[in-house]
C-alpha cells in the first residue's frame, strides 16, 4: 500500500467528534464563528510558512469547518490539570490569531468562567479548531475526538497539585486559599494528595 493510500485509509477510519448525552457544545452561540471571516486552513498555512513578518497580532479567528482538507490535523493538547494548558492555549490564540477548543462540558462553571475570559472555542472539537485541549486520561471530556498529533504539557507535579487543590477549593481559576487554609483542612488536603 502506498502511504498516500494509508494516510486516506487512516483518515476515513479517524473517529468523528461524538457528543456525550447533555453536551449542548454545538448549540452554543459563538459570535465570533458567525461574524467571520473564517481561515481556510491551507491560507493559514501558506502565511505561517510565508517569509513576510508580521507587523501586529493577528485577529482571532475560527477556521471554516470545511471537512475536506486532508491537511489539517486536529492536535491535542493534553496535560494535568493546572499544568498551564489554558494559559497556552491563550498565548496560541493571542499570537496565532487562531482559537483553540476543548473537550470539556460548557454548562460547568470554570469553564463557562473560561469563555467568558476570551476562549471562544470552549466545548468545540470539531474542524472549526485546531488545537483542541483535554486533561484526558486524568479525566475524561464531554466529547468524544480523534487526534493525530498531539502536545503534552508537563509542570512539577508538587506545583500542579497545589494549584488543583486551590482551584478545588476556592472554585476560581485566578483566587487561591490562604495558607492557615492548608492546616485548617489538612486531613482534606492529605486525603486530596
Amino acid at each position: 500500500m502506498e502511504p498516500t493510500e494509508n494516510c486516506a485509509k487512516m483518515l476515513a477510519q479517524k473517529p468523528k467528534a461524538e457528543g456525550r448525552p447533555g453536551n449542548i457544545a454545538l448549540d452554543v452561540p459563538r459570535p465570533l464563528f458567525d461574524r467571520g471571516p473564517n481561515y481556510d486552513f491551507a491560507e493559514f498555512k501558506a502565511s505561517l510558512l510565508s517569509s513576510k513578518k508580521p507587523t501586529a497580532l493577528p485577529e482571532q479567528h475560527f477556521f471554516d469547518g470545511k471537512e475536506e482538507s486532508d491537511d489539517l490535523d486536529t492536535v491535542v493538547m493534553t496535560s494535568y490539570p493546572r499544568s498551564g494548558n489554558t494559559l497556552l492555549r491563550a498565548y496560541l490564540e493571542k499570537v496565532m490569531g487562531l482559537i483553540t477548543g476543548s473537550d470539556c462540558d460548557i454548562t460547568k462553571k470554570l469553564n463557562v468562567a473560561l469563555m467568558d475570559l476570551g476562549l471562544a472555542g470552549e466545548g468545540l472539537v470539531d474542524r472549526r479548531v485546531w488545537v483542541v485541549k483535554t486533561h484526558y486520561p486524568e479525566r475524561y471530556g464531554k466529547t468524544r475526538f480523534g487526534a493525530e498529533r498531539a502536545i503534552l504539557l508537563v509542570r512539577s507535579p508538587l506545583d500542579c497539585i497545589t494549584s488543583l487543590f486551590n482551584m478545588v477549593c476556592s472554585g476560581s481559576h485566578d483566587l487561591s486559599i490562604a495558607d492557615r487554609d492548608f492546616k485548617q483542612f489538612r486531613g482534606y488536603w492529605e486525603e486530596f494528595i
